[in-house]
């Protein structure tokens, strides 16, 4: 059985949670607004750079 890809585990758990997020946003359990939004994508962004960098085997 082979070992799960950090990174795209990662990507896949990060996607799902923000798809989350603008889901409650657009449904109207909460009420975001541009100045949460924006941190919350460049958070997802970071933390799959992140992870990128981490698992790069050179």
């Amino acid at each position: 059985m082979r070992r799960p890809d950090p990174l795209s585990l990662t990507a896949g758990v990060v996607l799902i949670a923000l798809g989350a997020v603008l889901f409650l946003d657009r449904t109207g359990a909460v009420d975001l607004g541009f100045d949460v939004v924006a941190p919350v994508v460049c958070a997802a962004l970071g933390a799959i750079l992140l992870v990128s960098g981490l698992t790069r085997d050179d």
